[in-house]
């Protein structure tokens, strides 16, 4: 036991001045780092919304709310009949089917105003487009005769002679005889012995 009681004490001293040296700064600092970007999250969520929606993204959307609430109608219809069938047995059903037939008739008119709203947006997206293709095909040019189909003709081949020319024969024709030099049987066998030899 030669470690004095005071090296604790100064080893705890040590270690408590490099955490406020080396952890807390950084820990301000990643808090700071916290905060910029969820202003910066904040900013961006503002802009958007200032932008507004393109008329794609209303259609997309438009059409999505048409989807989920035509869902919603779809399990509160079936729960209010499931409702309206347990009301038969027991009459306290009843306080169910109420608020569900009033909630399926509310998501029924929602859906139906989505779709009001997402058709006559579409419509409207359709005509813009037709105008533009019926406006490019006014302004394309009608040079439909220049592209019909007109025969290319060759040239004729230089090989044929031109009227008024004798063709000479390029070479003399002579007929072939048996030729003077043939080797028999006997002599070929022996130069492909001597070959494999080598």
């Amino acid at each position: 036991m030669e470690n004095p009681i005071g090296l604790g004490g100064i080893t705890m001293v040590l270690a408590a001045v490099v955490w406020l040296v080396v952890f807390v700064p950084g820990f301000s600092k990643r808090s700071q780092l916290r905060e910029a970007s969820s202003l910066v999250r904040s900013d961006t969520k503002r802009a958007k919304k200032a932008a507004g929606y393109s008329p794609d993204e209303r259609l997309e959307r438009l059409l999505a709310t048409q989807k989920g609430f035509s869902l919603l109608f779809g399990l509160t219809f079936l729960g209010a009949i499931a409702a309206a069938v347990a009301a038969t047995v027991d009459s306290t059903w009843w306080f169910g089917f109420y608020p569900l037939i009033v909630l399926s008739m509310f998501s029924l008119l929602i859906q139906r105003a989505a779709g009001v709203q997402a058709a006559k947006l579409a419509s409207a997206r359709h005509s813009v487009r037709q105008d533009v293709r019926s406006q490019a095909s006014k302004r394309r040019p009608e040079n439909t005769a220049d592209r019909e189909w007109s025969p290319n003709p060759l040239p004729a081949p230089l090989n044929q002679p031109r009227i008024g020319e004798i063709a000479a024969p390029s070479a003399e024709v002579i007929s072939i005889t048996r030729p003077k030099n043939s080797l028999q049987a006997n002599d070929i066998d022996a130069i492909l012995a001597r070959r494999r030899a080598i």
